[in-house]
């Protein structure tokens, strides 16, 4: 009984800081953007190449060709 009050504790947050998180990039204005792999999905083992907020850390578009050609590279 006391890990399930624990794990819901924990949970909620968990919740609590995503939401934060969320509100914080929300208002950023995304001013340095940088590509850079992310995992695809928060239970995936696979990794994309997005670009990404430098400052917040939210996903912002997609990259060129050419952005994921100088990024692979390592020339960016």
């Amino acid at each position: 009984m006391a890990n399930d009050k624990k794990i819901a504790s924990l949970l909620e947050k968990k919740r609590l800081i995503l939401k934060e998180i969320k509100d914080l990039q929300n208002t950023c204005e995304h001013t340095n953007k940088i590509v850079k792999f992310i995992k695809e999905n928060e239970d995936s083992s696979n990794f994309v190449i997005r670009q990404v907020c430098e400052n917040c850390e939210k996903i912002v578009g997609m990259p060129t060709q050419h952005e994921i050609f100088e990024f692979l590279n390592g020339t960016r």
